[in-house]
């Protein structure tokens, strides 16, 4: 008769392998999550500290912008131009642990949307802004939603009824716009339409006029009814318009007959936007400000609204 005690060591033997590997196994999968979650720690903390640092930088540029500003005001030629010194744009510059850029832009050379509240506009504005939707070739009904969510005594309408209607209901702001991007809520108003729209409107404290030295082509149109592309683009000059007073924009171009309503327009600025792009580490931080600049007595630079990331 044979003995098994043999080969019950070699079973004992197997069993106690299958347990060694499986101890090792579950060491490397602890180990290696400890190691993963190590890392995901470090990377938050990296970026923590950029978003930080960014932030800093970010006020910096506020700075060196309100100082451009001054410096141009101080200059004394009466009017705002494309190619002002606050409209040289900074490059990118070395700064440890990485590069900060900046670029600022003239917020009076665009439609504000505030001006379409009806408890300002008498109706001058709303006129203009649908010359600007039918030179961007846009639906000029939209006028009419925008004015309508910005009036805070209309009654109930059909808008009303397609906000409620959305997957998540809203209601109408009743409000001014705090934003341009706040028109992606307005009826009417699509992603296609929206991205055509926005480089050409700002949402700003009402009663700011355009002006005519940095606005675009079709901003332009809104001078009068009879304004036509190629006329706008003649008093564009190519971003280098450069007129001392909204009555030398009809000398310039005589075909002007008229200008509808001359004091929604001039050649001075008080609203600009300071774009910062911020790399750190490989990380963009992107910083948007809206600054005014008051003249006169109290006046000054004063930042009215931040934002990170892009449009």
């Amino acid at each position: 008769m044979k003995s098994t005690f043999p080969q019950c060591g070699k079973t004992q033997r197997g069993v106690a392998l299958l347990v060694a590997l499986l101890v090792v196994a579950l060491a490397t999968v602890l180990i290696a999550g400890l190691l993963d979650r190590g890392g995901l720690a470090a990377a938050r903390t990296r970026n923590a500290l950029r978003a930080q640092q960014a932030q800093v930088y970010a006020r910096g540029l506020e700075n060196y912008a309100a100082e451009v500003l001054v410096r141009a005001q101080g200059q004394g030629l009466g009017y705002d131009a494309a190619d002002s010194v606050w409209a040289i744009p900074l490059p990118p510059t070395p700064v440890p642990g990485g590069t900060i850029a900046a670029q600022m832009s003239d917020l009076n050379g665009r439609f504000n949307l505030n001006n379409l509240d009806p408890a300002y506009d008498t109706g001058v504005w709303r006129g203009k802004f649908v010359l600007l939707l039918t030179a961007l070739k846009l639906d000029p009904a939209i006028a009419g939603h925008v004015v309508n969510w910005l009036d805070a005594t209309a009654p109930a309408t059909i808008d009303d009824q397609f906000y409620l209607a959305q997957l998540v209901p809203y209601r109408r702001a009743a409000r001014a716009f705090a934003h341009v991007s706040e028109l992606r809520l307005v009826a009417g108003i699509d992603g296609d339409v929206y991205a055509t729209l926005a480089p050409y409107v700002s949402a700003l404290p009402e009663g700011t006029p355009i002006n005519v030295n940095t606005a675009g082509v079709p901003v332009l149109m809104t001078l009068g009814a009879n304004v036509t592309q190629e006329m706008a683009q003649a008093i564009w000059q190519q971003g280098g318009a450069h007129f001392s007073g909204v009555d030398q924009v009809q000398k310039a171009q005589p075909a002007l007959a008229v200008i509808e309503h001359p004091e929604c327009f001039d050649v001075r600025s008080n609203y600009f936007r300071a774009r910062g792009l911020i790399t750190l580490d490989g990380l963009p931080f992107e910083f948007d400000s809206l600054i005014e600049r008051r003249s006169g007595p109290g006046g000054g630079i004063h930042v009215l609204q931040r934002n990170r990331g892009g449009d």
